[in-house]
C-alpha cells in the first residue's frame, strides 16, 4: 500500500512541478507545444513515473524542432515503449498497438475507410508489417528486474523481426530490411515521406 501511495504522489508532484513550468514562462509557445505534445503522444500507467518526467523533458526539449525526429525520439522512450506494450514486441509475438497508434494518431490518420483492412491512408497488414519493425525493443528494470528504474530503452537484437517486410501500395509498396537498431528510424522515415502527415498534423 505504501509504493501505491508514493507512485500517486510522485504522479502528483510531476503534474504540480509541470504547470509549475508552465505558470513560470509566462507566453511561451515552447510551453504551449509541450503541452501539445503531450496531449498528441498520451501516455499514462506506467509503473515509474519517472519515465513520464524524461517523456516531458524530451517534448520540451524537442517541442519547437522536426516533429519527424520528435516521432523517433519518443517511439523509443521507455514511456511510451511500456504504454503501448512496445517492450514486450517481440518476433515470436508481435504487438501492434504502437504500430496501429503510430499510424493512426500520431503520424498520418486513416482517413476514409474504404474496404476491410482497407483505410485512405495505410491497411490492416501494414500495421503488422510496422509491428515487426518495431520489435526488440527493451526497457532496464522491466518487471522490476534488478530494482533499476524505467528510465533506460535499449534494444536486443534476439527479439528483432530479421525478415524483409513488406509495406502496402500506400507505402509504395516498399520493402524494408532488416535494419537492426535503426529499423524504426527507417520505418519513420517512410512514413514521413507520405504528404498526408502534414496534412493529419495540421
Amino acid at each position: 500500500m505504501n509504493g501505491e501511495i508514493e507512485a500517486q504522489q510522485r504522479e502528483d508532484s510531476l503534474r504540480a512541478w509541470n504547470f509549475l513550468q508552465l505558470f513560470n514562462e509566462g507566453m511561451s509557445i515552447r510551453e504551449k507545444l509541450t503541452l501539445f505534445w503531450m496531449n498528441h503522444f498520451g501516455c499514462g500507467n506506467n509503473p515509474d513515473v519517472r519515465s513520464d518526467y524524461l517523456l516531458v523533458q524530451l517534448l520540451r526539449a524537442k517541442a519547437l524542432g522536426s516533429f519527424k525526429q520528435l516521432v523517433k525520439d519518443v517511439t523509443i522512450s521507455p514511456a511510451m515503449l511500456h504504454f503501448q506494450n512496445g517492450d514486450v514486441n517481440e518476433v515470436s509475438a508481435p504487438n501492434e498497438n504502437f504500430a496501429r497508434e503510430l499510424l493512426e494518431l500520431f503520424t498520418i490518420g486513416k482517413g476514409p475507410h474504404i474496404a476491410p483492412g482497407d483505410y485512405t491512408n495505410y491497411t490492416e497488414e501494414d500495421i503488422k508489417m510496422l509491428a515487426k519493425c518495431f520489435s526488440g525493443w527493451r526497457i532496464k528494470g522491466h518487471w522490476g528486474a534488478n530494482n533499476l528504474p524505467y528510465t533506460i530503452s535499449y534494444f536486443d537484437p534476439q527479439y528483432h523481426d530479421i525478415t524483409t517486410k513488406k509495406l502496402s501500395a500506400k507505402f509504395g509498396s516498399v520493402n524494408i530490411p532488416n535494419g537492426g537498431d535503426k529499423e524504426y528510424a527507417n520505418v519513420i522515415d517512410i512514413i514521413f515521406q507520405q504528404k498526408e502527415v502534414s496534412h493529419f498534423i495540421c
